[in-house]
This record gives C-alpha cells, sequence and structure tokens, in this order.
C-alpha cells in the first residue's frame, strides 16, 4: 500500500511539472544598425557576414575579370559583372582574324545566378572562342578587350589561351581548381589568379555594383545597377515583405508559410532605393523588408535606411538588421 501511495504521488508530481513548464515566446536579438562602404565611385565589393555580424574582407572591383566554377565538376566561367564585362561567342573566325567589335552583339551573365546562364556558356567541346569586354575602370575608361579560348577543362584545372584584339600579348594561362571558393578569379592584368570572394562559409551578402539584364527593354537591355547580391550557392534564401514594417514581422512569420524563400542572387538587388531625378539624390524605401534565412539555418530581417554617410556622400549603404 505504501509502495502504491509513493507511485501516485510521484507520478501527480511530474504530471504537474510538465503541465506547468512555462513556453516563453522566441526572444530576438538586437537590432543593429550597419553601413557599408562602397564609396561615392561605387568602388568596392564589400562581404558581410549575416551570422557574425561584420564585413569579411573587400576588394576593389577592377581587381579582376573571369570566375572560373572551382569545384572538380565545375565548368562555368562567369564575367566581372561590377565592370559592366560583356562577352561574345566567335563561331565563323580564326582566333587570329582581325575582329571588329564595333559590330557585336554582346551578351551579360544573368544576375539570378549561374543556373540562369552565363555569356560565355557551354564551351566544352568547342572550337570557338570569345571576346571579352572588360567593362570600365574606376575613372570610367575602358579596360579593353581580350580574345580568349578555353583549350581544356578538367577535375583539376582549366587552360586557357588569351590576346589582346591585335593578337599581341598571346598568353596561355592553367587556372587549378580549389573548392574554397566557388570560384576562382583570374586577372588579365595580373595574369593569374587574384584572392577575390572570403571562403564559402564566410560571407552571406555582397555589396556590389552588378549587371541588370531588362528583358522587356530593346533599347537598354542591360545597366550596371548598384546593389546586394547573396551567397545563393551555400542555400542563403531571401523573402521580400512589402506589407508588414520591420518592427512587426516576428520569428513565428517567419517560419510559417508566410513568406516564399528564393535562393536568387539578385533577390535583395538594387530596387531598394530609388533616384529622384529632380533633386539628383537616392532614397532608400525602409518599407521593404526582406527576410533572410542563413546557410546554418536562423532568420533575420532586414531593411535599408539610407544611401549616404554623414558627409553627404552617395554609395555607403546603411541598413538595419536583426536575428529573429
Amino acid at each position: 500500500m505504501r509502495y502504491l501511495f509513493l507511485n501516485i504521488l510521484l507520478f501527480s508530481l511530474f504530471s504537474c511539472e510538465q503541465d506547468e513548464l512555462p513556453i516563453g515566446p522566441h526572444s530576438s536579438g538586437d537590432v543593429f544598425v550597419v553601413q557599408i562602404e562602397l564609396e561615392s565611385d561605387y568602388k568596392n565589393q564589400v562581404f558581410y557576414s549575416i551570422d557574425n555580424k561584420k564585413v569579411i574582407s573587400e576588394n576593389l572591383k577592377t581587381d579582376w575579370d573571369l570566375g572560373f566554377e572551382s569545384s572538380s565538376l565545375g565548368w562555368r566561367i562567369i564575367l566581372n559583372s561590377s565592370t559592366y564585362s560583356q562577352a561574345i561567342e566567335i563561331t565563323d573566325s580564326d582566333f587570329y582574324d582581325p575582329i571588329d567589335v564595333s559590330q557585336l552583339d554582346w551578351n551579360w551573365d544573368n544576375p539570378k545566378g549561374i543556373n540562369e546562364g552565363t555569356a560565355i556558356g557551354d564551351h566544352r567541346g568547342r572550337s570557338y572562342f570569345y571576346i571579352i569586354d572588360r567593362g570600365y575602370n574606376l575613372n570610367g575608361t575602358s579596360r579593353g578587350y581580350r580574345k580568349m579560348r578555353v583549350d581544356s577543362v578538367t577535375d583539376s584545372y582549366y587552360i586557357i589561351t588569351y590576346a589582346k584584339l591585335d593578337n599581341s600579348h598571346e598568353t596561355t594561362s592553367q587556372i587549378n581548381k580549389s573548392d574554397e571558393t566557388y570560384f576562382n578569379y583570374f586577372s588579365f592584368t595580373d595574369q593569374s589568379i587574384v584572392n577575390i570572394a572570403p571562403s564559402n562559409l564566410d560571407w552571406d551578402l555582397l555589396f556590389t555594383q552588378y549587371t541588370h539584364i531588362y528583358n522587356d527593354n530593346e533599347t537598354t537591355p542591360s545597366y550596371l545597377v548598384t546593389g546586394v547580391l547573396i551567397n545563393y550557392l551555400n542555400n542563403i534564401e531571401v523573402a521580400k515583405d512589402t506589407l508588414n514594417s520591420f518592427d512587426d514581422i516576428t520569428y513565428e512569420m517567419a517560419i510559417a508559410s508566410n513568406y516564399t524563400y528564393l535562393k536568387e542572387q539578385d533577390i535583395i538587388g538594387f530596387d531598394w532605393k530609388s533616384y529622384d531625378f529632380d533633386n539628383q539624390l537616392y532614397s532608400a524605401d525602409p518599407n521593404i523588408v526582406y527576410i533572410i534565412k542563413t546557410a546554418i539555418g536562423r532568420y533575420h530581417k532586414l531593411h535599408f535606411i539610407d544611401f549616404y554617410n554623414s558627409n553627404g556622400e552617395k554609395g555607403y549603404p546603411r541598413f538595419q538588421i536583426q536575428e529573429l
């Protein structure tokens, strides 16, 4: 009888304790205000980590020309869209033939990401070559042209041959693959790989200029814009909210089915700001809020509040961000 009484008592105590355990609301982090220094001529590319709340690295946008997909099965080559670089495949001429660049119909990388198409395209098993317009220097002058042929691509490296349009400075280079970054970045100026992007897992957002494509505008099919690209290859996902304020968006909203999360590289893009042509000023729209799911599964909300620094210089995007 005594044992029965003890069992009933223990059962009652533990039942009450489990029923009365409080389940508190999800606790969000602090709100941080961050300002990125692209500078007034937008010369910098700035890699930012959301989880670590800091800039990881930055470089001049003119430091590189091409990015070579670096996985063992990778073969795609991207342009430096921050300089308005463009390319075209030449199929009806020999590599050493003269080329009139004024007659070329240029192509650009799709800003949504490499799976949506690149200007160079699938070069494997082809004998064609490419003309690459390297875009513009920081002072607006042309960076010039290169002709390039992809001689081979293996699990370990690429081999390319390139020269100026007059066939001078012909060079053959080997670009080794490395899984540390999604692309290995190559400079025609340095004729070598250059250190640009941080390691794959170390960054979430890239603040930069890039080439936007207007699919419905024949007069201006592409344009150089200033904005944000996400590390979409590292499973960063972003949803956009224009109905709820920054303060009102909660963790419960973020994890529910309220939002459609996308992995498009330019999902944040450039149109969180607008330009007043009369006053010649940019203004950020604080009513556009981005909900960001990072690679480690944390949710954050972000909205832009300015595009100027305290001295009134453009090119310094400022935003609020909070972990949900």
